[in-house]
């Protein structure tokens, strides 16, 4: 029979097990699969997971064996921050902007000085005093009354701190998804739908920890629904290790970006100075280039696969397009893959392949991502590609 203290105490192992099994399986990988660049990536996350996994097992000592927890609760209070910090560091890193500062130390620091504080405070209370308020379960111990508040709220603290930096990742995604949509036309890994889904199981871990403003800890720590965030933890575990470990994902990089001298405003004034017939005769070019090579088949086509075969930069380049055709690369790019598509559904020699290979012909990455450009551009009453003047017709 499954009893109640059997659940509590899987709970708490659960996330334990999850982390430590991904922070494995991601060193793991690392060494046979991943590519240099995402080196990073890969010692952020193992050590977020190496983290929670410390966190959980803090958990469990406080619950179980009281008297060793008081010995280890600054290095627990310390872990709950900068595991965040970690998170927030990996969230940063994947989504960072070229030209973008590096990730600024004070992340670390400030809860370094705020742990600190706290271990100073606590060398002047009496051992007994801070094993009281642990196995009471947060009770205010005499004459300690501040200290016991403050030694109980750190589940409160930790659920300010979580929204806090939930909310700085949202940010960061939403500044990557403005940029991607002019670097990489993979709609299927630009989209990071699944760090939409890590951040909003962070956001949900966020009422458990606030309700110890509320119930006291000996109700919060009996009740099952810690089971809650606790299984969540698992999920999210779970869904950041696969993504990883497959690759859903794009980290914006501009090789020879030092050597690019022509900035935004030199692009815009070199093209305002081109006449009627310059721009004609580089949108044949363009054109020329784009039907013959069709480097739209390439599904993990980057903008900067562009800039050698025009000889110029990407900021001219996505100045071009947007220019000419009213829409950004990413857009551009997944237009020609739809007339592509139809372009196959219309030659016998392919009219009996099933939709999914004919996604991967047409230069999509799979069907989904396929699905999700379709749907864009219904939503967007684009379903076909505008027209673009002169074009060469396709090559079965």
């Amino acid at each position: 029979m499954i009893t109640k203290e059997f659940l509590q105490y899987t709970g708490f192992c659960a996330p334990i097990i999850s982390s430590l099994g991904c922070a494995i399986m991601l060193v793991l990988f690392r060494h046979t699969h991943a590519k240099s660049e995402e080196g990073t990536l890969h010692r952020l996350l193992v050590s977020y997971f190496l983290l929670v996994s410390l966190g959980w097992i803090c958990s469990l000592v406080y619950v179980y064996l009281p008297l060793l927890y008081v010995r280890i609760n600054i290095l627990y209070y310390l872990i709950v921050f900068w595991s965040q910090v970690v998170f927030y560091q990996f969230i940063y890193t994947l989504t960072r902007l070229p030209g973008e500062k590096p990730f600024s130390r004070i992340h670390y620091i400030f809860p370094l000085v705020i742990v600190g504080t706290f271990a100073v405070w606590s060398a002047f209370v009496p051992f007994e005093t801070q094993v009281y308020i642990v196995t009471s379960r947060g009770e205010v111990a005499p004459g300690y009354e501040t200290y016991s508040r403050f030694f109980t709220a750190r589940l409160l603290l930790r659920g300010i701190w979580n929204i806090s930096y939930t909310a700085l990742a949202w940010w960061r995604l939403l500044a990557y998804r403005r940029s991607i949509s002019d670097y990489s036309a993979n709609a299927d890994r630009t989209s990071l739908a699944w760090v939409t889904l890590l951040l909003l199981i962070s956001f949900s871990l966020v009422p458990p920890s606030l309700l110890s403003a509320i119930f006291s800890k000996k109700i919060l720590i009996a009740s099952l629904l810690l089971l809650i965030p606790q299984l969540l933890l698992v999920v999210q575990h779970a869904v950041v290790c696969y993504n990883m470990a497959v690759g859903n994902f794009v980290v914006i990089y501009y090789p020879g970006e030092e050597m690019e001298t022509e900035s935004k405003e030199d692009a815009e004034m070199g093209m305002e100075k081109e006449t009627e017939s310059e721009r004609a005769h580089k949108r044949k070019k363009f054109e020329k280039y784009i039907y013959e090579h069709r480097p739209y088949l390439n599904p993990d086509l980057r903008i900067t696969d562009l800039m050698q075969a025009f000889h110029t930069n990407r900021t001219y380049i996505s100045r071009f397009i947007n220019r000419e055709y009213g829409m950004n690369f990413s857009r551009y790019i997944n237009m020609l893959r739809l007339r592509e598509m139809e372009a196959l559904r219309n030659d016998p020699a392919c009219s009996r392949l099933p939709e999914e290979e004919r996604a991967c012909l047409a230069g999509f990455s799979n069907f989904r991502s396929y699905q999700r450009v379709k749907r864009m551009a219904e939503k967007e009453n684009r379903s076909c590609f505008p027209e673009t003047g002169k074009q060469t017709t396709y090559k079965q």
